[in-house]
C-alpha cells in the first residue's frame, strides 16, 4: 500500500468519525457553551446555577418520566398509597374474592417492606371499580385475587370454569409482579391445559417478549383482550374501561 493512499485512507476515517459523533454529544457541547455564554453576559454564577438546575429538572422529567415524578411526589405518595390500599380493601368485601368464577381478577399487591409498594401504586380504587362496572355491564360471575401467590395462579391457570383473567398491577408484556418478591413468567404457562377464553394484562407492556395472550388465548379471541406493548398509567386503564363502558351502554340501548 502506498503511503499516499495509506494517508487517503486515515484522512477518510478520521472524517467518517466526525460525521459520526453521536448527536447527544453534540448538544452537551453546545449546552456547556450556552452556560459559558451566559456567564459571560450576565458575569453571575448564581444565574448560571439557576439555568442549569431549572434544565436538569426539565431534562429529568423527559428523560426518567414517570419514575422522576414518583421519587419528585414521594412525600405525598407516602400518605395517599396506604389511604388508597385501605379504601380498595374495603370495596372488595362486597364481592366474591379467592373463590373460582366465570373470570378471575388478579391483583397485585405491595409488599409494605419495599420502597416500591409507598411510591409506586399497583392500582387504584378508580380503575377497580370501572372494571367491576364493565363486568356487571356483562352480567359476569367475578371474583377478585387480591393476594394470590404463584400455586394460587396455578390453580386459577388449569381450572377450566374460569375463562377470563384479568391481571392487574405492575408487569412487561412477559412478566407480571405478584408481589415485590413473587414474580409470575408468562411463559410458565406454554402448555395445552392452560387456556383461556381471554385474559387482559392490565399493566406496562414490552414491546419484545411473548405475553400470557400468546400463550393461552385462541387465535380468534387475541384481538379482544386487553395488552398494550409500552408504558402505561392509571388514567390511561381508566380511559380504556371507560371507553368499554360506553360500548357496552350502547349495545344494551340498541
Amino acid at each position: 500500500m502506498s503511503g499516499m493512499y495509506k494517508d487517503y485512507l486515515d484522512r477518510t476515517d478520521v472524517g467518517r468519525k466526525i460525521l459520526n459523533i453521536e448527536y447527544k454529544l453534540v448538544l452537551l457541547f453546545l449546552y456547556i457553551v450556552f452556560l459559558v455564554f451566559l456567564l459571560i453576559s450576565q458575569k453571575s454564577w448564581l444565574n448560571v446555577l439557576y439555568v442549569h438546575f431549572l434544565f436538569v429538572f426539565i431534562f429529568s422529567i423527559f428523560y426518567f418520566g414517570r419514575q422522576f415524578l414518583y421519587i419528585f411526589a414521594a412525600p405525598l405518595f407516602v400518605i395517599f398509597i396506604p389511604i388508597e390500599q385501605i379504601r380498595i380493601k374495603r370495596f372488595l368485601k362486597a364481592f366474591k374474592q379467592n373463590t373460582p368464577a366465570e373470570v378471575a381478577i388478579i391483583l397485585g399487591h405491595s409488599d409494605w417492606t419495599k420502597l416500591e409498594a409507598w411510591i409506586k401504586p399497583n392500582s387504584a380504587l378508580r380503575e377497580i371499580t370501572l372494571l367491576v362496572q364493565q363486568l356487571k355491564l356483562k352480567r359476569q360471575n367475578f371474583s377478585f385475587y387480591p393476594k394470590a401467590t404463584l400455586v394460587d395462579v396455578e390453580e386459577i391457570m388449569k381450572n377450566k370454569d374460569i375463562k377470563e383473567v384479568y391481571l392487574l398491577g405492575h408487569g412487561s408484556s412477559h412478566l407480571f409482579q405478584l408481589s415485590t418478591d413473587d414474580i409470575l413468567y408468562y411463559c410458565e404457562f406454554n402448555s395445552p391445559q392452560y387456556k383461556k377464553e381471554f385474559v387482559h394484562q392490565i399493566h406496562c407492556g414490552t414491546e419484545d417478549g411473548k405475553s400470557l395472550i400468546d400463550y393461552v388465548v385462541p387465535e380468534e379471541n387475541k384481538e379482544r383482550c386487553f395488552l398494550v406493548r409500552k408504558s402505561i398509567s392509571g388514567d390511561f386503564i381508566e380511559k380504556k374501561f371507560k371507553q368499554t363502558i360506553k360500548d357496552l351502554e350502547k349495545k344494551t340501548t340498541v
